[in-house]
């Protein structure tokens, strides 16, 4: 099964999928922190994760 996620940020066109959980995870901390300026809980992002 893939995991996917999409930013939700204004004109940002952010998205990843991976059949790994933990490296979404990663890389949308990664995206929040490097082009938005702010931090995303892991269990925030988890619950945004959309599996396919």
């Amino acid at each position: 099964m893939a995991h996917q996620f999409e930013c939700t940020q204004q004109d940002c066109d952010f998205m990843v999928r991976a059949n790994d959980e933990n490296e979404v995870v990663d890389m949308v901390q990664e995206h929040a922190r490097e082009k938005h300026g702010m931090a995303m809980d892991r269990s925030d992002v988890e619950n945004a994760i959309q599996r396919t």
